[in-house]
């Protein structure tokens, strides 16, 4: 497509439903020359097709019997699930270190962007050199990129949640506000579209690590994970949410305590 063309595209208005979405830019996604602009083009974007063309721009050597395989299971499925099958393949045959692997980093399109993450999150890198791998992902300008940079990772924490949650404490004390948030949302004890963490369930004060740094948090980003954690957290322990809520109340004079304490609380001051 011409440059002009592509230029205007970026200046379109997302559609609101799927059905709204024009053709060409549809198209164009399935490309891999657009990224995304809503949760409503994520979701519509024809991933078989845009692996076909990432496929061959890339040069990527992946035998016809398992390329047939990849077709068939992404049939009826969602755009995560079909997200996360894509990723997985292409992690056999694509490692973190390849030019390949950093190419797709570096992708127009946010979803093969997003492979690169899945990517890491299948490799047999430690948790540690993940996170070190995956950061430029967790902090991308696109918000959809940073909600896969951290279920890429929600299987390290779920197998090992003292280890990630000890490895992810320094991320509390960036000065990026999407790694901050990131620290948070990977460690939530339901999180959203994931497997919970069983531990967390039962434990919630083994998160404190990560809680505790971010209770003053400026960025309402930060702050709303913060309180969603906490939320998460009272519907198995609601004492100690509260107490948690309250202590931080008399510590803190701080309006952005106070917002994450109130958000917290949504689900238990509803049930009373």
């Amino acid at each position: 497509m011409k440059t002009s063309d592509l230029d205007r595209l970026r200046q379109r208005k997302p559609a609101k439903r799927i059905a709204e979405i024009p053709k060409e830019v549809l198209a164009v996604l399935a490309m891999g020359q657009l990224e995304a602009k809503n949760l409503v083009e994520w979701l519509a974007v024809d991933r078989w097709r845009l692996f076909e063309n990432i496929h061959r721009e890339m040069n990527l050597e992946i035998p016809s019997a398992m390329l047939k395989e990849l077709k068939a299971e992404l049939q009826g499925v969602s755009a995560l699930k079909a997200s996360m099958a894509i990723g997985q393949r292409l992690s056999a045959f694509v490692q973190v270190t390849d030019p390949i692997w950093r190419s797709m980093t570096a992708h127009t399109s946010d979803i093969v962007r997003e492979w690169s993450a899945i990517i890491v999150g299948f490799s047999s890198l430690t948790f540690p050199k993940k996170l070190a791998w995956i950061k430029p992902l967790a902090d991308d300008e696109n918000s959809g990129l940073r909600e896969i940079a951290w279920l890429a990772l929600r299987a390290d924490v779920l197998r090992d949640p003292l280890g990630s949650i000890r490895s992810l404490v320094p991320w509390t004390g960036s000065r990026q506000e999407r790694l901050r948030r990131y620290a948070s949302e990977i460690t939530r004890p339901r999180g959203v579209w994931t497997a919970h963490i069983a531990l967390l369930k039962k434990e919630p004060e083994l998160g404190l690590p990560i809680l505790e740094p971010l209770k003053e948090d400026e960025s309402k980003y930060v702050q709303d994970s913060v309180a969603n954690w906490l939320n998460d957290a009272s519907k198995s322990y609601p004492d100690w949410v509260r107490e948690v809520t309250d202590r931080w109340q008399r510590e803190s004079d701080s309006i952005h305590t106070q917002y994450i304490v109130r958000r917290s609380l949504r689900t238990l001051n509803k049930k009373s």
